[in-house]
């Protein structure tokens, strides 16, 4: 104990001898080292805004006014029973034209950027629980009509 109480009081002393230029030339380049390794590094990223949803889609052919009704009738008709309290996922998994069907709907966590905006801005308005209105979007191959679904959000 006795050595170290030494080394220290060395170490305390020969700093107190020092000129203050020598201490500069010291802790200019130390400090500067810090700011470079921060700006490198960073201080850390902030966890971004993710929601955990389920899809229903329903398709229809573009060039069919018939088979778009139809895909309307079908969205209206699952919307409607969610209205009254039926289970989103196992809707999903039953009456969506998907390939998630198969996962009852299930989209796993996802970030802002993932999606197309339009869906992206739904999706991440929504409260756990909730479901979105019917989107339609109209494409090259296909009309297509979704629900959306929050189960879950973190880092809001």
């Amino acid at each position: 104990m006795i050595g170290l109480n030494n080394v220290i009081l060395g170490v305390v002393e020969g700093l107190v001898r020092m000129r203050m230029t020598k201490i500069l030339w010291l802790a200019v380049p130390l400090v500067f080292l810090l700011v470079i390794g921060v700006a490198i590094i960073g201080p850390g990223r902030k966890p971004q805004p993710e929601v955990k949803g389920r899809i229903i889609v329903v398709q229809a052919n573009p060039s069919d006014p018939e088979d778009i009704e139809r895909a309307r009738k079908k969205a209206n008709e699952i919307h409607e029973l969610l209205k009254t309290g039926a289970n989103f996922a196992e809707l999903a998994g039953s009456k969506s034209e998907a390939l998630s069907a198969s996962h009852r709907g299930d989209m796993g966590w996802i970030g802002k950027g993932v999606l197309p905006k339009n869906l992206e801005d739904v999706l991440f308005k929504l409260e756990p629980g909730q479901f979105s209105e019917i989107i339609m979007d109209i494409g090259g191959e296909s009309v297509v009509f979704r629900i959306l679904y929050v189960e879950e959000r973190r880092n809001f």
